[in-house]
Formats: C-alpha cells, sequence, structure tokens
C-alpha cells in the first residue's frame, strides 16, 4: 500500500474515480456553500460527486481524513426522478467503496465498514437528489520526524586525485570511507486491518459536550439518534445518558436542510421532546449551548429551544430557557434568555446559522446571566437576591410557536469556565 498519501493527493484519488465512472460527469470539493462547482469553479454537470472535507485525525502509523462524499443528480422540474435519482446515485456510492476495497483505489487508503450514507432529495439551489455519504479514508504514514522527508542520496565516491609535487614517486591512494554513505533503513510497523472501528461522523474524537460532563445533548444531525414517524421526529437519543428524549404525534419536523443533512426544525405547536430521566438536585448554574437559524420569513416567536418544568409545580418554573421574541416593528426580533429572575435580551442574526450560549452563575447573592454568540459574549445582565435550587427537573425541547431550524444542543449543570466555552465553540465550529 502506498504510504504517506496527502489530502491533495486523496482528492486527486477521489476525482480519479469520478473520471472513470460511467454514471458521475463532474467533481468538485471544498465547503458545503461551493456546492455546485467543479474544479475549475465553473457550474457543473450533473451527475456530480462533491466532497466536503470534515477533519483530519492522526494517529501512531495512520492518518484518517473524515470526508462528506455527496453524489448528486438533477431533479426534473416534476420531480417525477426523485428515486430514481437517488438510487443511481446510491449505486455510484457503493462502486467507489467497492473501488477502495477491492478496486483501483485499495493500495491508497483504507474505508472501514460499516459506512453511513444519508439519502436526500430536492436539496440546494439546483434542486438535486442523491445520497451524502460519509467517509474516513485511512492513509498508513509514520510519526517519524525524519522518515517520510529522508532524502536518501547514493553512496559518495569521492574522486580524490592529488597532485603530489615535486615528489612524483608517491602514490596516494585514499582509502577512508565516507561517513555519509549510510542508507537508513525505513521499516514501518504496519499492520493492515481490513476492519477498523471507524470514529462516528457526528462526534469528533475531543472535546464534544459528552467528554466535558454535559447533562444532556441532542443532536439533530446524527440520524442514527433519530426516530421518525411521517416525517416528523417522535424520539432523539441523548448521547450522554442513551435516554431518549420523546414526543406525541406531531413532534418536530425532520427536515433535510442543515449542514450535515439533518436539521431539527421547529414547527409551531410541535409536540415537546421530553426527558424521563430524574437528574436528582441541580444547581442554580448551568450552561447551555445550542446551534440555531432564524429565516426572518416565517411565522416566527415563542419558545424554541429548552425549560426544566419542575414537577408538582402549578405552573412552569423555568430554570433556563429561550425565547425568540419577535415583534414585527423595532426593534424586534430579539432572543430573550430567561433564568428564574431575569430575562437578557439580545439581538438576532437572522438567516445565519449561529453558535449560541447561554451561561448563568451565582457569585454570592449576585445572579450572573450572559450570551455568548460564535464565542464572544453579547450581552450579560446581573440580577441580586438568593440563588434558588430546583430538585428533579424534568428537561423538554419546547419547539413552541415557531418555524426555525435547531441542529445540536446540550446542557452543562454547572458553570463552564472560559477555557472550556472555547473548547465547545471550537467543536461547533470544527463540525459545521
Amino acid at each position: 500500500m502506498e504510504m504517506y498519501l496527502t489530502y491533495h493527493k486523496v482528492l486527486d484519488k477521489l476525482e480519479l474515480f469520478q473520471q472513470n465512472y460511467c454514471c458521475l460527469n463532474s467533481f468538485g470539493y471544498g465547503n458545503l456553500v461551493d456546492f455546485g462547482k467543479n474544479v475549475s469553479g465553473q457550474t457543473v454537470t450533473y451527475p456530480y460527486l462533491f466532497v466536503v472535507p470534515l477533519s483530519v485525525s492522526y494517529d501512531q502509523n495512520t492518518t484518517t481524513y473524515q470526508l462528506s462524499t455527496i453524489f448528486a443528480d438533477r431533479l426534473n422540474e416534476n420531480l417525477d426522478n426523485e428515486k430514481d435519482a437517488v438510487s443511481d446515485m446510491s449505486l455510484a456510492a457503493r462502486q467507489l467503496l467497492s473501488e477502495i476495497w477491492r478496486g483501483n483505489l485499495q493500495d491508497y487508503f483504507d474505508a472501514p465498514l460499516p459506512v453511513n450514507g444519508q439519502p436526500f432529495m430536492e436539496r440546494f439551489n439546483d434542486y438535486v437528489a442523491g445520497v451524502a455519504l460519509d467517509l474516513n479514508l485511512i492513509v498508513y504514514e509514520d510519526i517519524n520526524a525524519c522518515e517520510q522527508w529522508i532524502v536518501v542520496t547514493p553512496s559518495v565516491t569521492p574522486s580524490m586525485t592529488p597532485t603530489m609535487t615535486p615528489s612524483p614517486t608517491i602514490n596516494f591512494t585514499p582509502t577512508q570511507t565516507p561517513s555519509n554513505t549510510s542508507t537508513p533503513t525505513v521499516t514501518p510497523t504496519i499492520t493492515r486491518t481490513p476492519q477498523v472501528t471507524p470514529t462516528p461522523s457526528s462526534t469528533p474524537p475531543t472535546d464534544n459536550p459528552a467528554a466535558l460532563g454535559a447533562l444532556w445533548w441532542i443532536d439533530f444531525t446524527d440520524a442514527s439518534t433519530l426516530t421518525t414517524s411521517f416525517g416528523n421526529i417522535t424520539q432523539a437519543l441523548d448521547k450522554v445518558s442513551n435516554v431518549a428524549f420523546t414526543a406525541g404525534p406531531g413532534g418536530p419536523t425532520y427536515d433535510s436542510t442543515g449542514y450535515l443533512g439533518v436539521s431539527g426544525d421547529v414547527q409551531t405547536n410541535a409536540s415537546q421532546l421530553k426527558n424521563p430521566v430524574v437528574y436528582g438536585t441541580t444547581t442554580p448554574d448551568f450552561t447551555w449551548f445550542g446551534r440555531v437559524y432564524d429565516d426572518g420569513v416565517s411565522q416566527r416567536g415563542g419558545k424554541i429551544i429548552a425549560g426544566a418544568i419542575q414537577p408538582g409545580y402549578p405552573s412552569f418554573t423555568f430554570q433556563g430557557m429561550f425565547d425568540l421574541n419577535t415583534n414585527p416593528y423595532p426593534p424586534g426580533p430579539i432572543w430573550t434568555f430567561k433564568t428564574v429572575v431575569q430575562d437578557v435580551n439580545t439581538n438576532i442574526q437572522v438567516a445565519t446559522w449561529t453558535n449560541v450560549a447561554h451561561r448563568v452563575y451565582w457569585v454570592g447573592s449576585t445572579e450572573y446571566s450572559e450570551v455568548w454568540e460564535n464565542g464572544s459574549i453579547i450581552a450579560s445582565g446581573t440580577t441580586s437576591g438568593a440563588a434558588t435550587i430546583y430538585p428533579d427537573p424534568v428537561w423538554s425541547l419546547m419547539f413552541d410557536g415557531g418555524i426555525d431550524f435547531n441542529t445540536e444542543q446540550f446542557y452543562f449543570d454547572k458553570k463552564l469556565s472560559n477555557a472550556e466555552m472555547a473548547q465547545m465553540f471550537t467543536y461547533l465550529n470544527n463540525k459545521y
């Protein structure tokens, strides 16, 4: 197997596959927003293979390139070829796996099986359908400070013809052996193992919410954690406890408009996804993260993120909640981040995927409430009073009174440090 295959060469090999496969006419790569362009930046001819680099993971003897390979074909205006497009592109995706395992690409990299593919229809500006295949391409290369860069020079034979004057009878024959004639022996410790357990594409290897001690974590980009019925999400597994948030009929819509192919669509009056776990006594400090999108057009307003509903109380008491309060007149719309005793308002970014966080903590009798956006504090407030601890909260994802998008959210039953906040924003930035 060829070693030290660079990122450039990996993309070249995938483009070579496209050129040799009968049913793919164009190739492109880049961020998802560049979809629809080929390697020359021109408009593509469908069917089309587009590669989105996601991450690079380095191990002792391997480097893993995590890619999303999108096989797409153009839909007819009446959409009568949706099933054909998905079927044809699924065959193309399987052909790529066949080439890696038993064909022309097997000498360059491995792709651990099974591999997840997500069918999609009516996606992107060109209105296409097909399959998005998440690949972990493993390249074999040793971590060695000099091995991959060394230039082996042939043994040096010095030309030493001294001119001895004035004694012509002296014959000088050099017998010394230059010290730089050794040729290093490279012996990589590599064992090609066909079945390598892949790292799930939705969970980066480090600095994910679970590793940092999240209380719960819902990820609408991870289709393996979702159960749907007639286009609605009926349950979403908590990736920390593996216990499902469940909803009755009419739960949030399962939509394919978000990054990585899936997002939770916050639908008007959708059934709440509720968590049955009783966590025990909580603290008044918490940190919530979410990735949200408001298109600025659809019906808006109402609770769209999360709240802690206390059992046995005659009315709802929220430990932390995120409202989208929309007034069609200035100064709306605003995000309202709620705690038990205070609200913090901030201007909303419209038509933009935004990483947001709400950090609440107490110092003595003062409550600090901070709203973070893309890694920076954009609004904050303080309130004096007494910290209140609510036992046994029941968490719900509200999905109430608006149409907006939410790819994932996670909650810490503690105040994260500034360094930990940066880690979580880095996790979101790297993933999306």
